[in-house]
């Protein structure tokens, strides 16, 4: 075989592979060129999120949450700044000694903090919001993958001091309950951050351009309240409290001029800084989430429709039945044995068998559409959460022979106190229905504008102007001097008001108790130029009195003259202590 031909044959081998070899490299080099210009055209993007994950470090930049003010600038709720102990388990070498050490200087469980660094997170809260002292110490350990936080913890200075209307937030600053939660939005504000540059061993590098997003703070609420008034509210519902050992007290002061509510207070009562250690009944704002049969409170408000219809005058007489009779074959009594009484004195002594008859002359219709006008049955509007609506049946649901003498005395009918006060300062007022308001205006903490709420508009006229101040107001002003509710009259202060004493629905058969009663009081003062109205209800009285003249016109008397004294008002004058 010529050498030639032996030895062409190996080097097209050679050739061969190396071409086959070329082609592969080429391709090889081909896919990673493909694939290297999708990385950089198309997941450009996802590549350097990953890289700016790994070196970058985002530092949220917690927002303080707004204050709540009374009306002269006295701040009831505020954020302070504290500090909270987190870890990332990750940078932890020796997990069981860092458990232990932060159990000493937290006072937690060594292992339940173990756990937590067991979880696999990146991050953990260790414990948040803790005291200086213990913000200290974890700082002077040094504990690598051990970190402190800045955040924000909302304070109550005042303790009890408007904790139904206040409420609460939670751990995070999320408002839960009262104002903190009706006006979440507007108190909270917007969480910033700061990026970081962190190198290959996790340690920061400081750069002059870090992108920042600073916080937006929330706004801070201003209230009607008046926190000097609010104080003596609910000092004097505490005496009444352990005086008469009721199963719950309420009491609210309005500006009966504007619906301003100038105070609002609820016992049993709680402290919103350690709102977790009571039973939710102690949280509930009663004035606005509970209804009760009015009782007698709600005889000014039905005479006053009989003037108005011109069914009877102020003089007129009724023969009330020596204290008990049939009326409609409904028996009624008096707590005291009347015979003629005019339409003046029956309102003066609370006569619930002169009442009856005389509201059997308006009719079913009348007084329906007459006490329908001032919103019973209705929410009222007013800024905060809970509110209920209370009970005042259509009139078609009423019975012909009865409903008409309950509803005359204050029965088949249950209001809020919020709604029965709102009602009431019709008369103190002139006649007008208004919107009761408890936030007065907005802080907006960017450029620290003040944007007012207005004033609101009468919901509507319901009384007569001269009915008001001149029928009325006599009358309401006898009950406290020579009537049931001579235990709010006043030396300094004229003072009108109306007692109210009713029982108490128990059991399915809907039937009236004989020993739960609620005893109530409103009154308004100076009763020539009103500043003040004072509702107070005490649910279930003990210590065998229940009168609302007795267990509440008492307390009504100290707010008015303790809270008009502050204000500085000027004193009626003085007068002869009737004997």
């Amino acid at each position: 075989m010529p050498l030639g031909i032996v030895n062409m044959t190996p080097l097209k081998k050679h050739k061969f592979w190396a071409n086959i070899t070329g082609i592969f490299l080429i391709g090889i080099f081909i896919a990673l060129a493909v694939h290297l210009g999708r990385l950089q055209l198309g997941e450009h993007d996802k590549y350097l999120e990953l890289a700016r994950m790994q070196q970058c470090k985002k530092i949220e930049l917690p927002a303080r949450r707004g204050s709540i003010l009374d009306r002269n600038g006295i701040t009831l709720a505020e954020s302070l700044q504290v500090g909270s102990v987190y870890a990332d388990p990750a940078e932890i070498e020796d997990p069981s000694h860092v458990a232990n050490q932060l159990g000493k200087i937290l006072k937690l469980s060594p292992s339940r903090i173990g756990k937590l660094l067991n979880k696999g997170n990146r991050f953990v809260w260790i414990k948040r919001k803790i005291g200086d002292e213990e913000l200290g110490l974890v700082a002077k350990s040094s504990l690598k993958g051990v970190y402190i936080k800045h955040e924000y913890h909302r304070f109550y200075p005042h303790d009890h001091l408007g904790s139904h209307i206040l409420g609460f937030a939670n751990i995070d600053e999320k408002g839960l309950e009262g104002i903190e939660l009706s006006f979440d939005e507007v108190l909270s504000g917007e969480t910033g951050y700061k990026l970081i540059v962190r190198d290959a061993l996790q340690r920061q590098i400081i750069t002059p351009d870090a992108e920042v997003q600073l916080p937006r703070h929330g706004n801070d609420v201003v209230l009607t309240i008046d926190a000097n008034i609010q104080r003596i509210t609910e000092e004097e519902l505490e005496i009444a409290w352990e005086k008469w050992k009721p199963s719950s007290a309420t009491a609210l002061v309005m500006d009966p001029m504007t619906g301003e509510v100038l105070a609002m207070a609820n016992y049993p009562a709680f402290n919103p800084n350690h709102f977790k250690k009571y039973p939710p009944g102690a949280r509930r704002n009663l004035a606005i989430t509970d209804c009760y049969e009015p009782g007698s409170l709600m005889k000014p408000l039905v005479i006053s429709g009989v003037f108005e219809q011109g069914v009877a005058r102020p003089d007129d007489v009724f023969f009330c039945e020596n204290g008990s009779g049939n009326i409609e074959g409904r028996k009624l009594r008096d707590t005291h044995r009347y015979g003629n009484l005019t339409v003046s004195e029956i309102i003066i002594h609370s006569s619930n068998i002169g009442m009856a008859k005389i509201g059997m002359l308006m009719g079913n219709e009348k007084m329906y559409r007459y006490l329908k006008q001032f919103n019973f049955g209705e929410r009222t509007g007013i800024e905060l959460p809970g509110e209920i609506g209370g009970i005042f049946r259509p009139v078609k649901q009423w019975s012909k022979k009865y409903s008409l003498i309950s509803v005359s005395i204050g029965h088949e009918i249950a209001v809020t106190p919020l709604q029965f006060i709102t009602a009431f300062c019709s008369i103190p007022n002139g006649g007008l229905l208004l919107s009761p308001k408890i936030v007065k205006s907005i802080i907006k903490n960017n450029n620290q504008a003040r944007d007012d709420f207005p004033c609101p508009q009468p919901v509507r006229r319901v009384m007569n102007a001269n009915v008001a101040r001149n029928v009325m107001n006599p009358i309401l002003m006898r009950v406290v001097a020579e009537g049931t509710g001579k235990n709010a009259n006043l030396l300094e202060y004229d003072v009108a008001g109306k007692t109210g004493t009713s029982q108490k629905i128990e059991g399915e058969g809907g039937r009236y108790s004989h020993e739960k009663y609620v005893g109530s009081f409103i009154a308004y003062a100076p009763a020539e130029r009103p500043r003040l109205c004072v509702l107070v209800m005490i649910n279930e009285p003990q210590k065998g009195e229940y009168y609302g003249g007795i267990v509440a016109a008492p307390v009504v008397g100290e707010i008015i003259r303790r809270s008009l004294v502050y204000l500085g008002v000027e004193p009626s004058g003085f007068k002869m202590a009737m004997q």
